[in-house]
Formats: C-alpha cells, structure tokens, sequence
C-alpha cells in the first residue's frame, strides 16, 4: 500500500507518517524545499515516543519526498496511492487543493483523503477547494474526511542541511477519529483509527476539553512567566483554574451531546497528566501562539463558555483564560492594553463588552492589567498581584519576587 502525505512537520511525520508506517504504507512525502529534500536525502527519520519516564524511538525507513513545485511527480504519486493523508495547517489547504485535484483526475478508481488539521472539519473545506479546482470530480466518489488527532508533537530536532535523520519528538498516544460515512470504499485500515458518525460532536469536544485546557495553561503560564507548559500547569494556581475551566466546557458538552460524549471528571485528570509530561518540553510560546485565532466566537474558549452558559454554567474561568489570552496577544504593545481588548473582545470573539460573557471577559482582563509592566509577572493568579507594578500611591516598582 502506499500513501501520500502533505506536509512533513509534526503531525505530518510524528504522527500520521508513523502510523501509516506501522499500518504497513509507503510513504510518499509532500512539502516545501528543504524539509522535502533533506527527506529524500536521508530516506527516514525518527519518532521519539515519550511518557515522561520512558523514551521509544520509532524509526521511519522507506520515505521518499516531492517538492510542492513538482506538480506532476506530485499527482503522478497521488494517481498510484491507497490513501491521501493532509497535515498542511487548516489555513493552507486551499493552496494545495490544486495538486490535490491534478493527481485525482489522473485516477481510474477513489481514494480517500484525510485532513489532519486542527479544525472544526478540514475534509469538508479541502473538498470543496478541490472541486472548485476540478468540479469535475463531484461524481468521482472519493472520500474526504477530517480527523481528529490525539498526540502531542512538541518539537523536531535535527538540521535540514545535514545527513542525520529528523527526530520528531511527541507523546506515545496514537488514536485518532474521523468521520466514517465520508469515507469511501476500500475502507483504510490504520493503527489508531476510529470512525464515528457524528464527526462534529467529537471535534467540538476536544476543542472544548483538551484544547481549551491547553490554551488555557499556556495563557495563565505566560502570565506567571513559565517558559513550558509543564511547569505551568504543576502549578497548583493554574492546575486548579485549567481544571475549572475544562470542566465547564464539559458540562456544556454534556448538556448539549450527552454524558457518555462528555466524558468525566477521571477523563479531564488524564489530560492534565499529559500537560505535565516534562519530557515533551513543551513551550508556553508554542502552545499560545495565534491567539486571535483562539479567541474566535466558536473556537477553544469563548465558544466553549457559550456551550458553559447553554447549560446554566457561569464560564467564570474560560472568561479569564480569555483575558489572559488578550494580554498575551497585547505583548510588545504597550499601552495598547484598553484598545486592544475592547477590539479583540467586539471584532475577534464577537461579543459585546458592555453585556453578558463580553463583560466577563472585559472585566477580568481589567483585572489583570491593572498593574501589569511590560516585564513583570503575576504572582497569584488568585489575588491578581504582580512581581511590581507603579501605581499612584507607588511612584517607583515596589520589587516583590519574580518567578525564574
């Protein structure tokens, strides 16, 4: 069997290419220049599978590599595949539809085509990107599914220009979901894999859990002036304000698709576990980045805190997880602090700060920012006290401690 994969990054290769490896594929590598070429040079890399007490190092032999710019090796390779698996970034799936589209109008029979991404349903968006390419390939009867994936890939170690393989460093989890009846026949079979039926109900929950609480961490992190997410969350502040957090977007979850979807409270502690996994050194600056993505009306927390409210719930955490999200998009512009939230909370999350979870959110971001300096931390996310702040009755930084 053979697969095409597009994008060799984190998920790309620490992820779908390892359990495509394991299924028993070939794999046929598709990305920018010089991840592509070192790929083809060295023909394997490996994935380092951690628990924080045990490494496993998992090679991947047998790879080859297409460059993006080699459309027609690219759609000659698709032409020959069992399967097409997609991990580009949900904002880059539009740009590679068009090779998508050239290798399928080559084939005689369907394929499947899976997007990795880390969004609300990337088959249905790559789909219809390749049939505005090819609408031809409407009646063709390929299958295009989203999926859901479970593992943390935190880092690639390894230079591009040298002759070592690339190390891609994640935790040992290997399941994934995708939505079955997307799918066409022959039906994949690889290690991990679970089709569901109510595809949206499951990517709802994960981004209202996992993905709530990671953002979460990093956010409150950041604030407190961790580096990693696993030291922020051994923090028993932010421990208890994560938890708190992902407990009421599960609660929404349960009002909404039931307790069993839901999931309970044993289910939130296994997630925090793989937060505190130390070996991943997962860094609070990854975990964060693109907040105003983040920030979106149904994305992991102020969407999550709508469900919250569906259900009775005051989404008192996700709201400050959401503030903290403000300031950690306000860094590196000071005094934009006011502006900035009053634009971030209106135009980004779609709320109004004058009412309802828009207030909250506005309100616990003043709170936060009272006396927040440009390099200073807070030291209880509790008390909302900072390392030093100035304030009229304090003309010069009153110095308390900072965390290192």
């Amino acid at each position: 069997m053979k697969a095409v994969v597009f994008g060799p990054g984190r998920i790309g290769c620490g992820f779908v290419g390892q359990l495509l490896h394991a299924s028993g594929y070939e794999l046929v590598f598709v990305g920018r220049d010089a991840i592509a070429d070192h790929l083809s040079r060295v023909g394997r890399y490996v994935v380092r599978l951690t628990d924080g007490c045990e490494d496993r190092d998992q090679e991947v032999p047998g790879v080859r590599a297409l460059r993006t710019s080699d459309v027609e090796a690219v759609a000659a390779a698709i032409a020959e595949a069992d399967l097409v698996a997609v991990s580009v970034g949900p904002r880059n799936l539009p740009a590679i539809a068009p090779l998508v589209a050239a290798g399928l109008r080559r084939r005689k029979t369907p394929l499947n085509v899976i997007a990795f991404e880390n969004c609300t349903d990337p088959g249905v968006v790559l789909r219809d990107a390749v049939f505005t390419c090819a609408p031809s390939l409407r009646e063709a009867g390929h299958g295009f599914s989203g999926a859901l994936v479970s593992r943390i890939v935190t880092q690639r170690i390894g230079e591009l220009e040298g002759d070592e393989p690339l190390v891609f460093l994640g935790d040992p989890t290997t399941s994934f979901i995708v939505h079955g009846p997307s799918l066409c026949e022959p039906f994949p079979h690889i290690e991990g894999l679970r089709a569901v039926d109510d595809y949206g109900a499951w990517a709802t929950k994960k981004l209202y859990t996992f993905g709530a609480g990671h953002a979460a961490a990093a956010y409150f992190g950041a604030l407190k002036g961790y580096r990693y997410v696993h030291s922020a969350i051994r923090d028993p502040e932010i421990r208890s304000a994560v938890l708190s957090a992902m407990e009421e977007g599960q609660r929404g979850l349960e009002q909404r698709y039931g307790p069993e979807l839901a999931g309970d409270g044993a289910e939130l502690e296994a997630i925090i576990a793989r937060f505190e996994n130390a070996a991943l050194n997962d860094p609070v600056s990854r975990v964060g980045r693109d907040p105003r993505r983040k920030l979106g009306p149904e994305d992991r927390l102020v969407g999550a805190a709508h469900l919250a409210e569906e259900a009775g719930v005051s989404p008192r955490r996700l709201a400050l997880a959401a503030a903290a999200a403000i300031c950690f998009d306000c860094v590196g512009k000071p005094h934009a602090e006011a502006q900035e939230r009053s634009e971030t909370v209106h135009t980004v999350s779609g709320l109004d700060p004058q009412s309802g979870l828009g207030r909250q959110v506005s309100e616990a971001f003043t709170r936060i920012a009272e006396w927040r300096e440009a390099d200073n931390v807070l030291l209880s996310l509790k008390e909302l006290v900072w390392s030093w702040a100035r304030c009229p009755l304090m003309p010069q930084p009153v110095q308390l401690r900072k965390l290192g």
